[in-house]
């Protein structure tokens, strides 16, 4: 049989680079340790059993392989790889590459291959043979093989048949390096690639082979592999087999004897088999080894982790790469322990945490900010305070321990220091109403925390919840003449706080006249008769205002009244009857005052004479009718 080329310059670029592993699945041949999942113990059993997978590798020096079929999961796609080969070239090695990792087959250490474009790979490179032509096609032995070109050529078979990539625009042929150290992959891949022959074009396969790095098992994927009886007796072989063509390790049933087969959707692993390049053990958490086998059982005295880890060692250069993975495992009470949520409290009392469960057996032990509180061994614990901090209890019953905490703070209570003072503006016409209300917050303060906040409020409703609050505070203009105006002191935190009142007004000083003249009985020393001004005309002077807002003075002139100069002692001794002149004057405004007059008049006190007696004759009637107006002359 004979294959023809047309006369064509040929050109393969290769560019070999690596992709981070994350882009793609990470193979069943890639290097990993799995100390499974977190395991909850009951404390009534103590004990479990923990199981570790992991990748076992194998040495290649003694050219020994095993063959098993895998599952047909692909680990990387078909298509799209980073280094595509030229299309438009028949029977073909590629140019030379060298692999990034050191790849252990059959005793020998690659580092270099070419990739041929009738399905097979070889790694017993030969520079100068590359180009049409240079990768045979027609065999008809089986594996191994050293004398027909086509199968002595090749080391990795998967599998080799006459394919012709000139027939298709839409094929790949193409290769890249995956992943990172240890897990770096080849992957060589045949996608959609035509069979050879004019009546067999339309048929297409599509096949990969994986070499993982450090374990150096080689996987084959074949997703679709048809055949052309009418080419090469439909010859195809699959497997992989050494330099020197004489070693060979062949899939049942995917020799060239068994030809002409086909398949799909079938994947085949190839495993070294000599001695074991990895070592396995289990580590407490201190770091000591407690077990090599993959299954041990563990007895943990509360929440312990374990760790799996796989030394492994590369049989092509002696490197070694150690893997662990932690596994946790808790043991899990029958009972349970809740102290509730934080606590911030304002109150001064004792609180007291409850860590009860019920079970009589179980003991307790409580502790502050992560120290031991001697003594502390009840259910119950009192915190008084001002102790704030973390309290935690660990309650044990029959080996297994449980603990919960609870923040308990303390939190200042502020206190209105001083009542606020009311806060009087003279209405005189030119003053506008605005006050300050801060000029109450020492009272309020006194000597407590400056960081204690201090806020106004319209009602006693806003001052309890915080809300709406006066701002500015030092410039509040009045509404109407009077208000009621509440004062909130707050800690920090905003939980703890105390409130209290007082009175803003914005009014003028009214003095009000008695009734004038006011008449004075002089009963006593004639001509010196004395009265308390204060006590007989200050109600009637100030007339509703309130008298710890004002003060009311009495002068004998009224240049005296206006200037509030020399007010006359009481009590007042009357000579004689006089003008007096009143003052009302604000006692947080001085400014702010009123004045009026009244006049007193000394009466001398009358004299009665003693009256005479009256007489009626009885002339028998029933009654008689005495005008006692007759004693009015005496």
């Amino acid at each position: 049989m004979n294959k023809f080329y047309s006369p064509r310059q040929f050109f393969i670029t290769l560019l070999l680079f690596q992709l981070p592993l994350l882009l793609f699945s990470q193979g069943p041949g890639s290097l990993f340790v799995n100390a499974g999942p977190d395991v909850v113990v009951d404390c009534s059993t103590g004990c479990t059993d923990l199981t570790a997978n992991f990748l076992e590798t194998y040495d290649t020096s003694g050219s020994n392989y095993g063959i098993s079929s895998i599952p047909y999961v692909p680990p990387f796609p078909y298509n799209g790889l980073a280094n595509p080969l030229n299309p438009n070239i028949d029977d073909a090695w590629s140019p030379v590459d060298n692999l990034p990792f050191e790849f252990c087959f059959f005793g020998n250490t690659i580092t270099q291959f070419q990739v041929g474009s009738n399905g097979v790979v070889r790694f017993d490179v030969d520079p100068g043979d590359t180009g049409p032509s240079s990768n045979g096609w027609d065999f008809d032995a089986d594996l191994p093989n050293n004398f027909e070109e086509a199968l002595a050529e090749a080391n990795i078979l998967l599998p080799v048949h006459d394919l012709d990539p000139t027939q298709s625009s839409s094929e790949e042929i193409g290769y890249e390096v995956i992943g990172a150290y240890p897990n770096r992959v080849l992957v060589v891949s045949y996608y959609q690639v035509p069979l050879y022959s004019g009546s067999c074009n339309n048929l297409r396969a599509t096949q990969m082979v994986v070499f993982y790095e450090f374990s150096n098992v080689i996987e084959m994927y074949i997703q679709n592999k048809p055949v052309c009886p009418t080419w090469n007796d439909g010859n195809a072989a699959m497997g992989i087999q050494n330099n020197a063509g004489t070693i060979a390790y062949v899939p049942p049933g995917r020799n060239t004897s068994d030809s002409p087969w086909t398949t799909s959707d079938e994947a085949w692993s190839f495993s070294p088999t000599g001695p074991p390049t990895y070592t396995f053990e289990w580590l407490d958490a201190a770091g000591n080894v407690i077990g090599t086998t993959p299954t041990i059982n563990v007895c943990p005295s509360g929440t312990e982790v374990y760790t799996a880890r796989v030394t492994y060692t590369n049989s092509c250069n002696g490197d070694i790469v150690v893997l662990t993975d932690e596994v946790q495992v808790s043991l899990q009470a029958t009972f349970s322990v809740e102290l509730g949520p934080d606590i911030e409290t304002c109150a001064s009392s004792p609180i007291i945490l409850d860590a009860e469960t019920g079970v009589p057996t179980v003991t307790y032990q409580w502790f502050f900010n992560g120290g031991l509180i001697p003594g502390a061994t009840n259910p119950t614990y009192t915190v008084n305070p001002p102790n704030s901090g973390n309290y935690s209890v660990e309650a044990t019953d029959n080996g297994c321990t449980i603990s919960d905490d609870v923040d308990v703070n303390f939190l200042a209570q502020p206190v209105i220091a001083s009542p606020p003072q009311d806060i009087e503006i003279c209405d005189d016409g030119t003053n506008p109403g605005i006050f300050d209300l801060t000029q109450n917050d020492d009272d309020v303060r006194g000597g407590q925390d400056p960081l204690f906040e201090i806020t106004y409020h319209r009602n006693q409703l806003d001052a309890i919840n915080d809300a709406n609050p006066i701002v500015p505070a030092n410039a509040y203009p009045i509404v109407g003449s009077s208000e009621i105006i509440w004062v909130r002191i707050e800690e920090p935190n905003g939980i703890c706080y105390a409130i209290d009142s007082f009175e803003i007004s914005f009014a003028a000083a009214t003095a009000t006249a008695p009734a004038s003249p006011y008449y004075l009985c002089d009963v006593g020393v004639p001509g010196q008769e004395p009265i308390n001004l204060n006590v007989t005309f200050d109600a009637i002077i100030l007339n509703g205002q309130l008298p710890a807002q004002y003060t009311v003075t009495y002068h004998a002139t009224p240049v005296d009244a206006i200037a509030g100069i020399n007010p006359l002692s009481q009590p007042h001794i009357v000579t004689a009857s006089q003008f007096i002149f009143a003052r009302v004057e604000s006692n947080t405004v001085p400014t702010c005052f009123a004045t009026t007059q009244f006049n007193i008049i000394l009466a001398p006190q009358p004299i009665a004479n003693p009256p005479v007696d009256l007489f009626q004759c009885d002339y028998g009637t029933t009654s008689g009718v005495f005008d006692l107006r007759d004693n009015d002359a005496n």
